[in-house]
Order: C-alpha cells, then structure tokens, then sequence
C-alpha cells in the first residue's frame, strides 16, 4: 500500500516547527533559572518574568500549530498570518481542523520500529492553554487601586507552585507530542530536546498508507 509522500511544504515546516520548540525550551529554562535563583530577583519580578516567559510560551504554541497545519488553506489568511493574540489563533484554528492540537505521546522503541502510546492525563489541554494565556494577561499588569494591596501582598511571597504546576504541564505535553494533518495521513512526531541532537527539538514526519 503506497504512502503519502512528503512535500516540500511539510519539510519547511517541520524545521520551522522544531526551532518553535527549541525558543520554548530556552523560554522554560528562563523560568527555572528565575525561580532557582539565578537572576538575584526578588519575588515579586521572578513572578513577573516567568509569567512573561509562559504568555510567550502560549503564542509560541499557537503559532507552532499555525505552521505544522500549513496545508490547510484557511490557516494562509491574511488574518491568521497577522494575529498575535493565542487564543484567537486557537479559536480559529479550531474551525479549521478539529484536531489541530499537539498530543502528548510515550515513544518507546522495539529494533527498528518506534511505538506511539498517546499520554490521557497531566499535560497542558487546549482549554488550559487558553486559561493560562488569559491569566498570564491579568498578572502582567498591576492592577487597579482596589487590588494594590491585596495583588502587592501576592507578588512579595516566594511561592512559585503555580508557575511551576504551569511548567510541569507544558513539559508533559510537549516533551514528545504527535500533531496529525486533517487528513490523518501525515503526522509530526516531535520531541521537546533529543539526545542525538544535543537536548535541541527534534521533530520527525510519519506517513500513513494512502486509502485504497
């Protein structure tokens, strides 16, 4: 049974792709050396850069979904390839291809051949990236008179477990994650750092056998 061959527009982006993943890395280490101390900040502006580093983070993704599903036409509007603004890219792509959204996957390798076994639990879904967007928003402002103190009381505290819950979601979805074509005949295998390619991302296109 013939496979879909890969074009040259999938190899364009898969590389695009991979150097997505590859800001996301750096955006992760940024708030892990933050909060471990790294930058001699105290807690009010580590709370600051990471929520910063997760809002990019959030348009990073959503971007990354615009390249991997750039066969569909709709994703080539002027509107689409002008927005910046991640949960409207999400919404809209949802209209596009209903599966759009990366998957986290466990790879585990038998001789030659490689076995996806989808991830069902502890990652960062596509309605919490939208909820993590819209509160990185509300925390990198500082707020109104009413809410000085209460959200100046907040900010002083060394108490990072949000962000780090945040952190650990992200991780777990996209340290190896699937994104599939509309089509379901060509997939983005993906790994967030790859030991082959000094911990950088890695990303890989798997063809399905054309339907007869």
């Amino acid at each position: 049974m013939p496979l879909k061959q890969t074009t040259q527009q999938q190899t364009d982006a898969m590389n695009f792709y991979a150097d997505i993943l590859n800001e996301i890395s750096d955006r992760i280490e940024i708030v892990n050396r933050a909060i471990n101390g790294g930058f001699g900040l105290p807690p009010p502006f580590i709370r600051e850069i990471s929520f910063l580093q997760l809002r990019m983070i959030c348009e990073l993704m959503a971007i990354g979904c615009l390249v991997a599903h750039g066969d569909i036409e709709g994703t080539k509007s002027r509107s689409l390839q002008t927005e910046y603004a991640a949960d409207k890219i999400i919404n809209r792509m949802q209209h596009l291809h209903s599966n759009f959204f990366p998957h986290p996957v466990s790879m585990k390798k038998d001789g030659n051949a490689t076995h996806l076994d989808k991830i069902e639990a502890g990652y960062l879904t596509k309605p919490e990236m939208i909820r993590l967007y819209h509160k990185c928003g509300d925390k990198l402002h500082r707020g109104r008179l009413g809410s000085f103190l209460e959200t100046s009381t907040e900010m002083k505290a060394a108490d990072f477990s949000d962000i780090l819950g945040w952190g650990r979601k992200i991780i777990s979805l996209l340290e190896s994650h699937l994104i599939s074509s509309r089509d379901n005949l060509s997939h983005f295998i993906c790994a967030l750092k790859y030991a082959d390619t000094n911990n950088r991302a890695c990303v890989a296109i798997a063809q399905s056998p054309l339907p007869e």
